[in-house]
């Protein structure tokens, strides 16, 4: 309860010489007396005082409750405005129906002199009607005209209470931590900023070590640094991010703010702060950066355009790529990149995709900086806001130049031959199919060709693959010279090609086109440095009288060329349905003769070679023999040609060393005497990389010595990929095994290459040797390379061993040259293993 007090205050600002205000003030228990004047001056001062109160409602009013005052800030708590409330009584306005009585008890008995109405809490009306809580103080003063007026001061506690509720509310809710920091160094902690770091408020104290002590030691000292800094000189609000050790172990990021609070001296009184936790957006800033990171790294290209296709963000393998640079491009469409014309049905294709929500894919073709073309492949995707809403467009790209070039040319390769450029075997019989179909629309015919270069096995062994490419490469050219419009010539595989012939009126206009053929190709075409003449056998079908079918087309064609090359080559020939049987014939020899080697159907005879003078065995030739159970004997001009063509010799060669092996080793377990057994290479088996390795370990298996075999290669392998073949002779021959080389005089040796091969022996080929079988006079031209192999040997320290050898004459000529071995008929033909026994052993003999 408040006395009654009776204040009176003078207003007047005014400025002293010694710039102190005056002020007047009495007890009006201790002096009265002031002028009317003074009094009207001092209510217009206090009004204008009590006017410029922002949060405080004051009506002023006279003791029997009428309104001589109303603020503004009572107009905005009550609702009246301070015409309406001015003249009116306080109990009509502001006073609810049910304390009116209270109201007015209190009006007397401050009327009576006797107290003021107390501070407290009450609940008044606004002019809607609702309550009002408020906390109301009063004070007297005297007025002129009517003696005393009340004043009262009301506090809105609803929107006080609503805040403090509000902010408490955030406190809770944002999880809020509070501290304060006081000079003297002590420091309290709110609940909330202790359970930030996993504690109760009673686990962590209110103390400054025990908060510094959970600060991550890498960043303790700086963080403390700059904190008591901010004590020191407290400018502005304290900002920083602190890692904090959680009682759990882990670690979270604390955000503490603060600001300084001074005292009425002016002095720094305390910090007050907050903090909180921002660890998960921490860790989302941290996702964020390496998000970005991996951005900028990617190998793909990137670009963020908005809506309209504006580019906002390039990464850097954009930038790598193009040769662009940023600044270039930020702010320009991407339809700067382009190269050439813009496909207008592609571009709206895509922007009807994308503004759609769904995502485009496919290529672009675009330039870069340079002016140089490439080409990408593009994911172009929407990104969408919170509310769903397209905001960008996303790019994601890959240079696929290299790419795509490469596909074009796999694709190329697919259908043309990698060394010819022709077409191959898949796109002709395309092309033929083709051809057929608008054969029978037209109603003509077309022939099928098929090419192949006789004896190019042998200029291939000869001079190496590399120049046999080579040839290969001026045939295709020299047939490519020779077509017509719509005519396609492939390289059908090896050393074969196929023509195709369309629109042929008769089957007979492919004849001038087969006799260009031979007549280009039989001129010379050079190689290197030297020339070398070709012939090609040519098997022809004609469509529609030997198929319909391209495969069948070509089949006879093949037919047909070895009917040619049967018929002794440099010819051509027209399918007929008789050559089938000839080819199923040559199909099922290939197949009964791999039968055979799982049969054990192949054994070997051995041809002796002999001194001519006395016909003592020197040394023996093993040589291969097949016996078909239904065939019964077949040749080896049959099967030997189709081995070395399909690449079965590489599985027969080996079995014939093998079977040659045992039989000297049979031999010497039996007494025997023995001689050295030449064994013939192929050129394929020449080239094998382990070959060296097989042979020696046939003799270790064998328990031989190498000085019991021989080896026997002919000479087109021997100058076939002439320096492995050094190398690989060289070490069979520094292990003790013998060389000879076989059919000498039939290819192209090299007499630089010949004396570096490690041989110890040369054949004379057959073919000479049996031209003189009635008088060598007859045969000057066979008689002159006999006796240029012979010195030729006698020169390189070689010996000469004559092949084919049937009769005395052929044998005197021989001695007369200075060939004295040799092997033919004449002294024995090739026999079993226990028919040479009785040649080997003279006892027997």
């Amino acid at each position: 309860m408040l006395p009654l007090r009776y204040i009176n205050c003078d207003w007047n600002i005014r400025m002293e010489e010694d710039n102190t205000p005056p002020r007047e003030a009495s007890d009006e228990s201790a002096r009265q007396g002031l002028t009317e004047e003074s009094r009207r001056h001092d209510e217009a001062a206090l009004t204008q005082l009590l006017d410029a109160v922002p949060d405080i409602s004051i009506q002023g009013y006279r003791l029997d409750g009428t309104v001589v005052y109303w603020n503004p800030a009572s107009e905005h708590l009550y609702g009246y405005p301070a015409r309406e409330a001015l003249g009116a009584n306080l109990a009509d306005l502001i006073i609810p129906p049910e304390d009116l009585e209270i109201f007015h008890q209190r009006m007397q008995k401050v009327r009576d002199g006797v107290h003021l109405p107390p501070s407290e809490m009450l609940i008044l009306r606004h002019r809607e009607g609702y309550p009002v809580k408020v906390l109301s103080c009063h004070v007297v003063v005297p007025h002129a005209e009517d003696g005393l007026r009340l004043y009262c001061m009301d506090m809105d506690m609803a929107a006080r209470l609503r805040d403090q509720e509000w902010l408490w509310e955030a406190v809770q809710g944002g999880n809020v931590g509070l501290f304060e920091w006081r000079p003297d160094g002590s420091v309290i902690l709110s609940r909330e900023l202790k359970g930030q770091l996993g504690y109760l408020d009673h686990q962590l104290h209110n103390d400054m070590e025990a908060w510094r002590s959970l600060i991550h030691p890498d960043e303790r000292d700086e963080d403390i640094r700059l904190f008591e800094q901010y004590t020191r000189r407290p400018k502005g609000r304290f900002r920083i991010e602190v890692r904090m050790r959680h009682r759990t172990g882990g670690w979270r990021w604390i955000l503490y703010q603060a600001s300084p609070v001074y005292g009425p001296d002016g002095c720094l009184s305390k910090i007050l702060g907050s903090s909180v936790d921002v660890t998960e957006r921490k860790l989302a800033e941290e996702q964020s950066e390496r998000l970005a990171y991996a951005v900028e790294q990617s190998p793909s290209v990137m670009i963020l355009t908005n809506t309209d296709g504006v580019i906002e963000y390039v990464n850097q393998r954009f930038c790598d790529n193009t040769g662009f640079s940023r600044d270039e491009v930020l702010g320009k469409r991407p339809g700067m990149l382009r190269y050439g014309e813009t496909n207008s049905e592609k571009s709206h294709q895509l922007w009807t995709t994308i503004q759609s929500g769904k995502t485009w894919e496919g290529e672009f073709h675009n330039r870069k900086r340079s002016g140089e073309p490439y080409w990408e492949q593009a994911r172009i995707s929407p990104i969408r806001n919170a509310r769903g809403e397209v905001t960008h467009y996303i790019k994601l790209a890959e240079d696929i130049s290299d790419k795509r070039a490469l596909n074009e040319r796999l694709e190329y390769l697919a259908f043309h031959d990698p060394l010819t450029g022709l077409p191959n075997r898949s796109l002709i019989l395309d092309r033929i199919g083709q051809a057929v179909a608008q054969a029978h629309r037209d109603q003509h015919a077309l022939a099928v060709m098929f090419i192949d270069l006789d004896d190019f096995k042998v200029i291939n062994d000869s001079l190496g693959h590399d120049l046999g490419d080579q040839l290969l490469i001026q045939v295709a050219h020299r047939l490519r010279s020779l077509l017509r419009q719509g005519d396609t010539v492939a390289r059908f595989g090896g050393d074969s090609f196929i023509l195709l012939l369309p629109k042929l009126s008769h089957a007979e206009d492919a004849i001038p086109v087969l006799e260009k053929i031979q007549k280009v190709l039989n001129q010379p075409i050079p190689l290197s440095s030297q020339q070398v003449s070709v012939t090609v056998s040519i098997g022809i079908s004609i469509h529609p009288g030997d198929s319909d079918r391209p495969e069948d087309l070509i089949r006879h064609a093949d037919a047909a060329m070895y009917r040619a090359k049967a018929e002794g080559r440099r010819c051509y020939h027209f399918y007929t349905p008789e050559m089938d049987a000839a080819l199923q014939e040559r199909m099922e020899l290939d197949q009964s003769m791999r039968q055979a080697l799982e049969r054990g159907e192949f054994h070997l005879v051995y041809q002796p070679r002999v001194d001519l003078a006395s016909g003592r065995v020197l040394s023996l030739e093993a040589l291969v023999r097949w016996h078909h159970p239904q065939w019964g004997m077949i040749s080896p001009g049959r099967f030997i040609p189709l081995a070395e063509e399909t690449g079965f010799i590489l599985s027969l060669g080996p079995e014939v060393l093998r079977q040659a092996c045992e039989q000297i080793r049979a031999w010497k377990a039996r007494g025997v005497p023995t001689v050295t057994v030449a064994v013939n290479l192929s050129a394929r088996e020449l080239r094998e990389p382990d070959v060296v390795d097989r042979i020696l370990g046939v003799l270790a298996d064998t328990g031989l010595e190498a000085s019991d075999l021989e080896i026997e290669i002919t000479e087109s392998a021997a100058m076939s990929s002439i320096e492995q073949t050094i190398r690989t002779l060289t070490e069979l021959n520094t292990q003790g095994v013998r060389i000879s080389i076989d059919d000498f005089g039939t290819a192209y040796s090299s007499l630089n290459y010949l004396k570096r091969l490690p041989v110890h022996a040369i054949k004379i080929d057959q073919s000479f040797v049996s031209e003189m079988k009635d008088d060598p006079a007859n045969h000057p031209e066979d008689a002159a390379i006999i006796r240029a192999i012979i010195g030729l040997g006698e020169t390189l320290g070689l010996k000469v061993i004559a092949e084919g050898i049937e009769n005395t004459l052929q044998r005197d000529f021989l001695l007369d040259h200075g060939c004295v071995q040799g092997q033919g008929y004449l002294y024995s033909r090739p026999v079993p293993a226990e028919d040479v026994e009785r040649l080997l052993n003279p006892a027997q003999a």
